[in-house]
C-alpha cells in the first residue's frame, strides 16, 4: 500500500516539475517577444523621425527592463 502512495507522489512530483518548466519558458518568450517589439518601436521610431529624446526614453527603459531580467537570474542562481 505505502508503495502506491510512493509512485502517486513521484507522478505529482513530476507534473509539478513539468508545470514549473512550462511557466518560466511562457515567461522567457513572452520577454522575448516585448524586447523585439520595443526594439521594432524605436527603430520605427527613427525612421519616421520622432524626437530624440522620445527615443532616448524608449532606449532607456529597454535597457532597464533588460538588467531588471539579468539580475532576476543572477539572484535565482544564487539560490
Amino acid at each position: 500500500m505505502e508503495w502506491m502512495l510512493q509512485v502517486i507522489d513521484e507522478i505529482d512530483d513530476a507534473v509539478g516539475a513539468l508545470r514549473l518548466y512550462y511557466l518560466g519558458v511562457a515567461a522567457e518568450i513572452g520577454l522575448m517577444l516585448a524586447a523585439g517589439l520595443g526594439i521594432g518601436a524605436i527603430c520605427a521610431a527613427i525612421v519616421a523621425g520622432a524626437e530624440v529624446p522620445l527615443i532616448l526614453a524608449a532606449a532607456m527603459v529597454l535597457s532597464l527592463t533588460a538588467t531588471l531580467k539579468i539580475h532576476r537570474s543572477r539572484l535565482q542562481s544564487y539560490r
